[in-house]
């Protein structure tokens, strides 16, 4: 039997069952958690904000050993460490032929609606959240869900690089491309926007504003690389204060992390001409954003979304856990709280309350 957090009802905490694993398909692997972190998109599912429906194990950021390889599945064995994606690219569709495998369009619709479902309780079917279910001690995901790692990466670490790490490091290297010099403003420093920041670190990004209501992380964005900060509990109107510290610029690159519309506003507001918003938090289904469309092309300013970090995970989740073992890039400090499975629930309350910038669940 396998113990997993379980979401029967939007707006109800997750409760802790015993749920079976089905067999194999090919093409699938079992994969033996270590490691789940607590990511602000899994407390979203539970608000009913993105469309993952009940019954469903949540959890999407993991890592873990490969127990048993399905048919078909020939580059990963028993006893691999690998790190699991939600995005699981098929190879085949127009964007996965075009070096754009974070884009394709079978597993972006699979991971979001939770489709093929892995796990049952008393008969009845329970999906995974993106493909994943990191919440489980035991999970099965397509192979091309599973990147293997190397063997002395603590696993407890490299769950992080599933999703919080892969997409604020990549939203400032793939997505925006963030050049040597230029300067970058960060709206929301929880675990993915601590990423953000430390990615415009590694660009080599000259100024890097840190921008959150949370006194406790704005420290920590210090500790990640800004070399400013603007409490927004003191100035609301945050897009002004970012133009007074850049001379009345503003900056080339604001990323906004939360997923709020008068945040993306606000991001699209600091960056200078020629500059651009890059939409990295997720807004909830149905809500929409204004921004006033005359800056789009007397200012030429632009608004970019950002997918999980716009990423070839086959490619960058190697080179970031690379880096971290090389101590060019922080991953440890991350993680505020080592957690049990049955403590997800208090972690979605610490989350809320802007007290962690990850819960790490270890089995």
């Amino acid at each position: 039997m396998v113990k997993g957090a379980v979401m029967h009802n939007f707006m109800e905490p997750l409760k802790i069952e015993s749920l079976k694993l089905k067999p194999l398909r090919e093409g699938e692997i079992a994969v033996k958690m270590v490691a789940s972190g607590v990511c602000h998109s899994d407390l979203s599912v539970v608000q009913a904000k993105l469309p993952v429906p009940p019954p469903a194990v949540l959890g999407h950021e993991g890592a873990g050993i490969v127990e048993e390889v399905g048919a078909g599945v020939t580059d990963l064995k028993p006893g691999d460490h690998v790190v699991l994606a939600w995005v699981a690219n098929c190879g085949k569709c127009h964007y996965c032929t075009n070096e754009r495998t974070h884009l394709c369009e079978q597993a972006v619709q699979a991971a979001m609606l939770g489709q093929e479902a892995v796990f049952e309780m008393g008969g009845v079917d329970v999906s995974r959240m993106a493909g994943v279910g990191s919440f489980a001690d035991h999970t099965i995901v397509r192979a091309t869900s599973a990147i293997k790692i190397r063997d002395d990466i603590p696993l407890d670490v490299a769950c992080l690089v599933g999703c919080g790490v892969m997409t604020g490091v990549g939203a400032a290297v793939n997505t925006a491309k963030v050049r040597p010099g230029q300067t970058v403003a960060v709206f929301g420093c929880g675990g993915v926007g601590l990423n953000v920041i430390q990615g415009a670190a590694l660009c080599g990004a000259a100024r890097i504003i840190a921008v959150d209501l949370a006194p406790v992380k704005l420290k920590l964005a210090q500790q990640f690389g800004a070399t400013d900060v603007v409490n927004a509990k003191d100035n609301p109107d945050a897009s002004s204060a970012i133009k007074d510290l850049t001379g009345g610029l503003g900056v080339d690159y604001a990323f906004e992390v939360v997923g709020t519309g008068a945040l993306i506003q606000q991001a699209y507001l600091s960056v200078k001409r020629g500059g651009a918003a890059v939409c990295v938090g997720v807004m909830p289904m149905g809500q929409s954003v204004e921004i006033p469309g005359m800056m789009l092309s007397l200012e030429e300013k632009s608004l970019l979304g950002c997918l999980y970090g716009s990423a070839n995970v086959r490619r960058d989740m190697p080179l970031l856990l690379d880096l971290y073992m090389q101590k060019r890039l922080k991953i440890d400090e991350l993680v505020s709280k080592k957690i049990k499975l049955e403590d997800v629930n208090a972690a979605f309350e610490a989350m809320e309350k802007g007290e962690v910038a990850r819960s790490v669940i270890v089995y």
